[in-house]
């Protein structure tokens, strides 16, 4: 089947449920990611276990401010990576932008939103991810991403469309 590209346009909201949904799909295909849950897990593994054991050896009294803080850090990483708490903390930034307006063409991808406009070139892109939901666009480093819900499309034929701009500018992760 062939699809005519042309531009495809989007309008939509990100949610958290996008922003969470987007970071699963990156973590899936980043080693480095991955690499980081991980971590965050063996940290707050280790951080109370280490604790309890210095606890255990010094008495209750030796707990200085450090194994407390570091206590502390292992839990805060631990939310942002394993429990995905990172798109919370994107959450005011989200509703602040409303309602984004999103164009898909042979060039560009150009996102406009109540405070800022950008235009991103291909160039700056190193793949897509596609999920049930929605297409993830990874920069070259991996770490930064732009979120397209397939809620924001007009319908099948426009998500056909920009499938097929996808994978003729960039490789599918």
């Amino acid at each position: 089947m062939t699809v005519s590209t042309g531009s495809v346009s989007l309008a939509f909201q990100l949610t958290v449920e996008d922003f969470r949904a987007a970071i699963r799909a990156r973590n899936r295909v980043v080693t480095k990611a991955r690499l980081t849950s991980w971590a965050s897990v063996l940290l707050l593994v280790l951080a109370p276990a280490g604790l309890a054991l210095h606890i255990h050896r010094s008495g209750v009294g030796a707990v200085g401010l450090r194994e407390w803080a570091l206590l502390v850090a292992a839990c805060y990483f631990f939310a942002l990576q394993v429990l995905g708490y990172q798109a919370l903390f994107h959450r005011g930034r989200l509703r602040r932008e409303g309602p984004r307006q999103v164009t898909v063409d042979e060039q560009a991808v150009i996102c406009a939103g109540a405070e800022s406009t950008t235009r991103q070139a291909w160039m700056q892109f190193g793949c897509y991810l596609e999920r049930r939901d929605l297409f993830v666009l990874l920069s070259t480093d991996r770490q930064c991403m732009v979120i397209l819900p397939k809620r924001g499309l007009a319908g099948p034929a426009d998500e056909e469309r920009l499938r097929a701009l996808l994978e003729s500018r960039l490789p599918r992760a």
